[in-house]
């Protein structure tokens, strides 16, 4: 099982590796670091997007996030890979109702109207060196309709925020069921330029940045969210941008992933290994067991089922059991599949075919 403290290391000898990112992914999410889970969750979803597990530790990372749509998107896609496992059902369920309850919030407060403006004691003051106005024609008018005051034409229509990782910079535009036809997305080497238009073809909204640090345009990517336009910007260099925008503020560089200590003297306890999240202080090992046992205690069925159990059984055996469901197993076609050497060993496995069924050889009727 990865750990922290292995993972740098394990990764750069195999970076083609998806259950390497996917175990370091769940790493991260014990640790509640979830925009790191979610980083390695999609690049294993990239180099094996066919296992539901991947799309699963994903929509966690994303769900503590806050990213409720695309966390269910991604329980979506890793329900349709394994259909059988409950809890992607217990999740899109989850992320339905934090949906349902954030439409309520904005619908309500979209329906409250905002208070009148009122001067001390519901008078408003005359000006200077005219004549005082009677009290009857100061009073508000409680059946008149309340007129908001005009919208700033400076501010922007869509707001954006940004977070990073040590490798990505995430832009997320707040616009809602944009289209490709609605939106045009430039990314430069250090430029970022984004456009929506309205649906008669007009700019409504535009963001372009001088970015701080340096992206490969070749490998950022964009997506279009239904709650939002999201782009990827990788970077250049492992560097922390302390801004989103180009300033002469100082860059600090990511501290380096920590190197595995010596193993204490079998007289001391197991130190408890600093993270860089520095509020709480970890047990690699506990945690590492604890990563095991979720794995091992995780619900199998079907052909994932039965081939675990055969794996445990070839796991934990000797050797010439081994070797008995090795050649029982080859010999007979698949039909056999012995752990007893003495018996298998003396005489070649036949093919036994279920009852009910016959077995033929290939290309004879």
């Amino acid at each position: 099982m990865l750990t922290a403290t292995h993972a740098p290391q394990a990764i750069d000898a195999n970076d083609k590796d998806p259950k390497l990112y996917s175990q370091r992914a769940q790493t991260h999410i014990k640790l509640e670091n979830y925009l790191e889970a979610a980083e390695d969750a999609g690049k294993a979803i990239e180099l094996d997007p066919q296992t539901g597990r991947h799309h699963h530790r994903k929509g966690v990372a994303l769900f503590h996030l806050e990213e409720y749509e695309t966390a269910k998107a991604a329980f979506e896609a890793g329900q349709a890979l394994d259909p059988n496992n409950s809890s992607f059902k217990t999740w899109i369920r989850k992320c339905a109702a934090e949906i349902e309850d954030e439409a309520s919030e904005v619908q309500q407060a979209a329906s409250q109207p905002p208070s009148k403006p009122m001067t001390s004691h519901g008078v408003s003051s005359s000006p200077s060196g005219s004549q005082a106005t009677s009290p009857a024609s100061v009073l508000p008018d409680n059946d008149a309709p309340y007129m908001p005051p005009p919208a700033d034409p400076n501010l922007p229509k869509y707001r954006h925020q940004w977070f990073q990782t040590q490798t990505v910079v995430e832009v997320a535009v707040l616009a809602k069921n944009m289209t490709k036809e609605r939106v045009d997305i430039q990314i430069d080497k250090q430029h970022l330029r984004v456009v929506i238009r309205d649906a008669e073809g007009e700019q409504e909204y535009e963001l372009d940045l001088d970015l701080y640090g340096e992206v490969d345009p070749a490998a950022s990517k964009y997506d279009l969210l239904k709650s939002k336009t999201e782009i990827r910007l990788k970077k250049s260099g492992a560097i922390k941008w302390p801004t989103l925008e180009k300033s002469n503020e100082k860059a600090d560089p990511y501290a380096p992933a920590p190197t595995a200590a010596a193993p204490p003297p079998a007289v001391q306890p197991k130190p408890a290994y600093p993270s860089s999240y520095n509020r709480k202080v970890f047990d690699w090992d506990k945690l590492e067991s604890e990563i095991k046992k979720d794995e091992k205690d995780e619900k199998l069925e079907g052909d994932a089922a039965l081939n675990k159990l055969f794996k445990d059984i070839y796991g934990g055996s000797d050797e010439d059991t081994r070797r008995a469901m090795n050649k029982s197993f080859q010999e007979s076609n698949g039909t056999v599949l012995s752990t007893n050497w003495k018996d298998i060993g003396k005489k070649k496995t036949e093919c036994t075919p279920p009852s009910g069924m016959e077995a033929k050889k290939y290309g004879k009727e």
